[in-house]
């Protein structure tokens, strides 16, 4: 009934027409099978990274942590102040400050501000007890004594603490493969073993970077008459390098950015390293090390804070009343700070430099 429909002609199926119609059906089956390994890759890897973000987390919740009056939680994104403590004692001892330094960390703006407090600040002890040192609140009874002047007396809200040991500084150099920081004539330190002969940018490990950050007694060589000068601020310069040497490590830090596996090692090194307060959280400790990472270096503004002999006794300081109510203005508003630690225009005359630890015949030892 349908021979009519039959074609009178039909076509010749060859091997040839065979082979490839089996290589076409070879083909699709290899491009399934490719396109499916394709999305169970990309899939483990989704699933891998997102487990390795969530055991950052873990991890960053085992950070040893303690109670602090006055600190607490902040918004995600919102700017954050972290007063940082370093302290001459290793593996989490409570011990005698060699740094004060407040640290505002803005994500949103992406920007930072650095102001350190010198360690023979005189300050009302929170007890009432009369005039003490600033660094006498942070040891050995914890840093609630601190917390309270630097917000009450200082006027800049504190909303963490973070303490790391000298070892810690070593360890985190060295973990990134050193720090570059910029000589401009040979510096020398016989108390904290600091020795720097080569001129530019040169790169310190651990070790040196310690020695430069603890120097309070730099000479320098000077080149006219090849004999070594005592730098007459000490301390002040000292706190002043410490800021350099950590805006060097941000450089360093943040190289590449901070993936998953960057992120973990950073983690790992907070855990041996760090005591942080209580209300510093684990997603907290995340955000602020991917904020950190992030900085760039030039939107780092630093200073210290301004300040004049202390009336009964010249061998100690007190904050001066005009030149550090504009520094602390900036910092708490977010704004740049004032240069050399000045108010607007430059330090008043009674203030001791703060520039940019300046040592005599003009050296500078900066971020490179």
């Amino acid at each position: 009934m349908f021979e009519h429909l039959d074609d009178p002609h039909p076509p010749a199926l060859g091997a040839g027409l065979r082979r490839a119609a089996v290589e076409q059906g070879r083909r699709r089956r290899r491009h399934r099978r490719m396109a499916g390994a394709v999305g169970v890759t990309v899939a483990s890897l989704l699933v891998g990274v997102g487990g390795l973000y969530g055991r950052i987390a873990w991890r960053a919740d085992r950070i040893e942590r303690v109670d602090v009056a006055g600190t607490g939680p902040v918004a995600a994104g919102e700017p954050t102040t972290v007063l940082v403590v370093g302290t001459r004692a290793s593996e989490h001892e409570e011990g005698w400050p060699e740094t004060i330094l407040l640290a505002r960390i803005d994500p949103g703006a992406g920007t930072a501000a650095l102001l350190s407090l010198p360690r023979d600040l005189m300050v009302e002890a929170p007890d009432g007890s009369g005039p003490t040192m600033i660094s006498s609140l942070a040891a050995p009874n914890g840093a609630d004594g601190l917390v309270a002047v630097v917000e009450t007396e200082i006027g800049i809200p504190v909303d963490h603490v973070v303490q790391v040991g000298v070892d810690g500084v070593v360890s985190l150099v060295d973990a990134v493969g050193g720090i570059e920081v910029w000589v401009d004539v040979a510096v020398r330190d016989r108390s904290s073993g600091l020795y720097l002969d080569e001129l530019g940018c040169v790169t310190l490990d651990g070790e040196e970077t310690l020695a430069l950050v603890r120097s309070r007694h730099a000479e320098v060589l000077d080149p006219a008459t090849g004999a070594w000068v005592a730098d007459p601020l000490s301390d002040l310069s000292r706190v002043a390098r410490q800021r350099q040497v950590l805006v060097a490590a941000l450089a360093t830090f943040g190289d590449g950015g901070l993936d998953p596996v960057t992120l973990d090692r950073r983690v790992d090194w907070a855990l041996d390293h760090l005591v942080i307060d209580a209300g510093l959280g684990r997603d907290d400790v995340v955000r602020l090390a991917r904020a950190v990472g992030a900085l760039d270096p030039a939107s780092v503004s630093s200073a210290t804070l301004p300040v004049v002999p202390y009336p009964a006794d010249e061998n100690r300081l007190a904050a001066h009343p005009a030149a550090a109510t504009a520094v602390v203005a900036a910092f708490v508003s977010g704004g740049p700070l004032p240069p050399d630690g000045g108010a607007a225009g430059g330090a008043p005359a009674d203030a001791p430099s703060t520039a940019a630890h300046p040592l005599p015949g003009g050296a500078v030892i900066d971020a490179c």
